[in-house]
This record gives C-alpha cells, structure tokens and sequence, in this order.
C-alpha cells in the first residue's frame, strides 16, 4: 500500500512540474507576441548646426567627417534603448539591417532647422512594409534631424535638438516632435552620451506613451 501511495505522489509530481512547465511556455509565448516593437533609424547627413561647420565637429570630437550623423544616431538610438522603462515596448536598433539604406534615401524632411520632420510621401508601401516585416518591427521611429544650436546670450551654451517622428505599420504618422539637451562645447562621443541620455530617455518616454494610447 505504501509502494502504491508513493508511486501516486510521484507521478502527481510529474503532471505538476509538466503543467508548470507548459503553462511558463505559454506565458512566454504570449508575452512575445504582445511585446510591441519599434524599429529605430537616423537618416543620413541629418546632423547640422546655425554655427559649427562639419570639420569643426570633426577637429572638436574626433568623429570623422563621414561618421558625424551615424555616430550622433548610434548614440540617440542607444540611450533611448537602454533608458525605455516600459517592458511591453521594445526599441530596435536599425544597424546591420539589410535593405534600409536605400529607403533612408528617399526619406525626405520638412520644415526648418530643429523644426524638420520626416515626410514618407516618396517611400513605396512595399519597402515600407518589407523593412518593418524583416525587423520584426510593429513601428518606426525615425530621427529626423540633430540640430546644433549656438548661443552666445545670456549664456554661451550649445542646444541639441533631435527631432523625431513616429510611423505605425501602416505608414502612418503617429506622433512627432523634439528634445533637447545643452552643453558647454561640442563634446567627444563618450561625453556626448552622458549628455543625451536623459534627453533620450524623454523621447523613448514620448513614444511609448502615444503607442498605449
């Protein structure tokens, strides 16, 4: 009898840790496809200013000409990545994703200095679509533009704005808008990312709360 009785607490053992199991699988499975996914870009040659010149970025920092805007947009994309506090959205850098380059190229922006927005007029609903199906992405972010303001008055301060837009699946415009944050001079990149990281985080804020509306 007591062979027996081990036997059933034993095999009840089982059908417990196996319903445990398939019901953490589900939970998985469902949080994975409830989790919603924005995909991150930065258009080209999107960095300018009211006073800096490019080479003078260049002999500031240390960024190469060539790599201003990317090495601006890497940096934006990684603090709102890493600041985003809302678990059931998720950002995605655009690095490495095959087919985007061409479609940045016929982004266009509208508007002036920090003020520019990105317009998708030009842009095919079939690479639209495509990129966002290859990134498994339900949205897309795009920085506009990074925009380097200097003042002399009252202070002698440095303005970054970074404007962005907000694109659903359906290509279409869901919010838009800008941030800013200041410095004292052009920084290099690792100062740079300590400058902007709250900045971001406001940003990453911004979207994810036009996205639970």
């Amino acid at each position: 009898m007591k062979k027996i009785f081990l036997g059933f607490l034993t095999a009840l053992s089982i059908c417990t840790s196996i319903h445990a199991e398939n019901v953490s699988s589900n939970e998985t499975t469902e949080n994975e496809h409830s989790t919603v996914k924005v995909l991150v870009i930065g258009l080209h040659d999107n960095v300018s200013s009211n006073y800096f010149p490019e080479s003078m970025i260049t002999e500031e920092t240390g960024i190469p000409e060539e790599s201003i805007d990317s090495t601006y947009n890497q940096i934006i994309t990684r603090n709102i990545i890493e600041t985003n506090k809302d678990k059931h959205i998720v950002f995605i850098d655009s690095k490495g994703l095959d087919g985007i380059g061409n479609m940045i190229n016929d982004i266009t922006l509208t508007g002036n200095n920090e003020e520019q927005y990105a317009d998708l007029s030009h842009i095919e609903s079939k690479d639209y679509h495509n990129l966002l199906d290859n990134a498994h992405a339900d949205y897309l972010l795009i920085l506009n533009q990074h925009y380097l303001k200097w003042q002399e008055k009252p202070l002698r301060t440095l303005f970054h704005f970074v404007s962005y837009s907000l694109f659903d699946k359906s290509q279409q415009e869901i919010t838009k808008g800008n941030n800013y944050f200041t410095c004292m001079n052009l920084e290099k990149a690792d100062k740079l990312m300590k400058a902007s990281k709250k900045s971001s985080s406001k940003i990453a804020l911004s979207i994810t709360k036009n996205i639970d509306k």
